[in-house]
């Protein structure tokens, strides 16, 4: 509760800087929460499988050198 409180305090700051940076951040928040279908797709075997075989060549190519 007293975390709100100081937000609301800084938003409604004397000093410019203080009320221009928490407004800011109160908008983008505003922004965030408005926001529709916020969905963060789970990464797949497929997106992977690019790096995977670049990081498998060197493996090969860096034994074979050692060896």
């Amino acid at each position: 509760m007293n975390k709100v409180n100081l937000f609301q305090q800084n938003i409604h700051s004397e000093n410019p800087f203080i009320k221009s940076l928490y407004s800011d951040l109160n908008e983008r928040i505003d922004a965030y929460e408005q926001e529709d279908a916020v969905k963060v797709d789970k990464m797949k075997w497929r997106d992977a499988t690019g790096s995977i075989f670049f990081m498998l060549l060197i493996i090969v190519y860096l034994v074979y050198v050692l060896v």
